[in-house]
């Protein structure tokens, strides 16, 4: 697929994981972005991204995101983390971002980054890793999800006020 600079940038700073919301941040982009060239970019990537399955899509994604290296000039704050990431070598979790709504709200008391190892997990699809951010009964049911083997947790992190105390530090992540 050719795709302009513009649209190799805007795609290096998607926050999504899957096809749908990847699709969902760039018509946000359409709809909110300040500047017209970014709205034009945006609705031009929107246009080639949808007619692409959804594996071809992310995998796209996740290639320019890894591959690509942004020319030398200013930059926005999107273009300097997802340069941090890249650098970095982090992989991208699917569920819930770091800074996600979620985290903020006042009955979530855990943050839980996991595996999930099985295609009868109720959380996430086989061989993803994920964050998300949960409620006591949320919590619940990922311990069970893990006791039944579907999901192993590799890190847990106990939530107050959108401030994470992790039980201890992962070096495996």
């Amino acid at each position: 697929m050719n795709l302009t600079e513009n649209e190799k940038r805007m795609i290096y700073q998607v926050e999504s994981t899957g096809q749908t919301a990847i699709l969902n941040e760039l018509a946000m982009t359409c709809r909110y972005a300040p500047k017209k060239e970014t709205r034009n970019t945006a609705e031009s990537l929107l246009q080639k991204l949808r007619s692409l399955p959804d594996n071809e899509c992310t995998d796209l994604v996740r290639d320019i995101q890894k591959n690509y290296r942004l020319p030398p000039g200013p930059k926005t704050i999107g273009e300097l983390l997802a340069e941090a990431r890249q650098a970095s070598g982090a992989e991208k979790l699917s569920g819930h971002d770091i800074m996600a709504l979620e985290r903020f709200e006042p009955d979530t008391r855990h943050m839980a980054v996991f595996d999930v190892l099985s295609g009868e997990a109720t959380m996430g699809d086989k061989g993803e890793r994920m964050r998300l951010f949960l409620t006591e009964q949320g919590y619940r049911k990922c311990l069970e999800q893990q006791d039944k083997g579907h999901i192993r947790i590799r890190n847990h992190a106990k939530v107050m006020g959108g401030n994470l105390r992790y039980d201890h530090k992962d070096h495996d992540l």
